[in-house]
């Protein structure tokens, strides 16, 4: 096949992935920071007056980073296409967790340590009592069908791979893949502690919160995996050289991708609604525990996410 067909596929996954960052940089994160009314920004409790003073300047410095994690990204789109790398491609994925976790997450915390060092401390808190089972929120058939087609994947390309493929993105996509399964258990095990007013409308809140990350998790893992499984009928059959099997994987993973984009439009719509006058995670302490803007585990979780991906970055680009 030639260098054009081959690079269908990537070029046309990558494209996809790019224009819905960007539409997502321009109608969601543009103004994140708002997401709880004009009383807080990302979260910290903010005096009135704040967004016609210093909240200026603050919100530049948000948006200036948030453009130049963008830019990273159009980067790594860009510089494969120009130098016709099109197997390069899929080092967007990780190229944009990496910076999108690090600049957008450390700024926030460093928000937090600027604006948000004492958060308002409540004298009683509320906790729920419902029981939550790791099965109410993952599917452990859907989970066993993510390893089937990552095994099916590896079994294609140890056996019968050709002089072609790279092992850094089947090795990547399966870390990617497998690396969230923790995110998720976290996701599903803990909670926040809720504050005494409009309790139950905070529970509702988190919950959906809680809903939300999972769903959007879990369509990112199949377009993932329907990536890889397309790779590695690509590079392991002589038939998945052929343009209508191409043209196949591509439709599973833009299905897969569309319904991801589709969840994330109209779930971050609805949470920002059910949340503009609620108290936004982390903008108080209770009475035992200070602020906490992630899930216990939740940060280390990340960190050990985006380190891994990191090193098998560097490690591949020796």
């Amino acid at each position: 096949m030639s260098a054009e067909g081959n690079a269908f596929l990537p070029l046309a996954s990558a494209s996809l992935v790019l224009a819905v960052r960007l539409f997502f940089l321009v109608r969601r994160l543009w103004d994140y920071p708002l997401n709880h009314g004009p009383g807080f920004f990302l979260g910290v409790a903010v005096e009135p007056g704040f967004y016609e003073g210093p909240g200026i300047r603050w919100l530049k410095r948000y948006r200036t980073l948030l453009l130049a994690q963008h830019a990273i990204l159009v980067s790594a789109f860009v510089v494969p296409v120009a130098l016709h790398r099109w197997n390069d491609l899929p080092v967007m994925a990780p190229v944009d967790v990496i910076t999108f976790f690090s600049m957008i997450g450390g700024f926030i915390l460093w928000t937090r340590r600027r604006l948000g060092a004492s958060p308002p401390r409540l004298s009683s808190v509320a906790v729920t009592l419902d029981a939550r089972r790791l099965s109410d929120y993952i599917s452990w058939p859907m989970e066993a069908m993510v390893a089937a087609f990552l095994a099916f994947s590896w079994a294609l390309l140890f056996t019968h791979g050709d002089l072609h493929f790279r092992w850094q993105w089947p090795v990547l996509i399966t870390y990617a893949v497998m690396g969230m399964l923790p995110g998720k258990i976290i996701l599903a095990r803990y909670s926040f502690p809720l504050p005494p007013e409009r309790t139950e409308e905070h529970h509702r809140w988190l919950e959906a919160n809680r809903r939300y990350s999972l769903r959007v998790m879990e369509s990112m893992r199949w377009f993932f995996v329907a990536i890889l499984a397309g790779y590695a009928v690509r590079h392991g059959l002589p038939s998945g050289k052929t343009i209508w099997l191409q043209w196949s994987f591509l439709a599973v993973a833009a299905a897969a991708f569309l319904l991801m984009t589709a969840i994330l439009i109209r779930g971050s719509g609805q949470l920002a609604a059910m949340g503009r006058d609620l108290r936004p995670v982390g903008s108080w302490a209770g009475p035992f525990q200070p602020a906490r803007l992630m899930l216990r585990g939740g940060l280390a979780w990340s960190i050990l996410y985006c380190a891994g991906l990191a090193a098998l970055l560097v490690f591949f680009g020796r």
